[in-house]
């Protein structure tokens, strides 16, 4: 169930946290990439299952926003912050496509304050928009199955994230699929390291725990009521 937060207190959800949040970007080798199912079943998981203040900013959501370009609010508070946020099954969702990319810097610096993760879903984002959250990320995961063409796509988004800079905090989130590569395989293809599998929950648990493990020990919390999770 999709709940509006407009001008209530969804911005007041969290207090702010003791250091600076992590992103983490999640970009879908291809169009069937399961990207978005990813981010979400992670922000699930870290928010109900680990404890995380967690925020999804999803870009392929219907854009729609209170304010016009011209209107656009030139400080954050509470009022504009909900302006921009749902609640989407007790996870509050950012509509990232309801911004303008010109706003986008001072929104991820808001959600750096009050949140411990964002999980960015970049499953149909516009270029301008991806582009400010792969800069913005301290982590970028590369979504896709194990099969040569969504490989492919894979080293694709990689010559991308190259030209962004970006390429040296890369990481992929694999799927097997039928007669698809090995994680061995998919490394060598792709030139990029495999952090998990995504196939089902356990794997998807694991994965959450590891970067909740990283998101709270760079904001000076202890992570130790989390067991260290290998990825793979």
């Amino acid at each position: 169930m999709i709940t509006s937060k407009l001008g209530d207190d969804l911005g007041v959800a969290h207090s702010e946290v003791s250091g600076p949040g992590s992103i983490f970007a999640f970009l879908p080798a291809h169009s069937d990439s399961r990207a978005g199912a990813v981010a979400q079943q992670l922000s699930r998981t870290l928010s109900e299952g680990l404890g995380v203040a967690v925020l999804l900013a999803d870009f392929d959501r219907r854009p729609y926003s209170v304010w016009s370009a011209a209107e656009a609010p030139k400080r954050l508070d509470q009022r504009t912050w909900g302006a921009f946020v749902s609640e989407v099954d007790g996870i509050p969702v950012l509509n990232g496509r309801a911004v303008e990319p010109r706003q986008l810097g001072r929104l991820i610096e808001y959600a750096r304050r009050h949140f411990h993760i964002v999980c960015a879903d970049l499953t149909g984002a516009r270029e301008s928009h991806a582009a400010e959250i792969l800069r913005a990320a301290d982590g970028i995961f590369v979504v896709s199955g194990s099969d040569g063409s969504s490989l492919e796509g894979v080293r694709e988004k990689l010559e991308w994230l190259r030209s962004l800079g970006r390429a040296e905090e890369c990481g992929l989130l694999l799927e097997h699929t039928p007669h698809g590569k090995t994680v061995a395989e998919a490394e060598q293809q792709t030139g990029i390291p495999v952090c998990s599998l995504v196939e089902n929950a356990a794997q998807i648990e694991q994965l959450a725990t590891w970067l909740a493990c990283n998101a709270l020990a760079s904001n000076s919390l202890d992570p130790s009521r989390f067991e260290t999770a290998q990825a793979v």
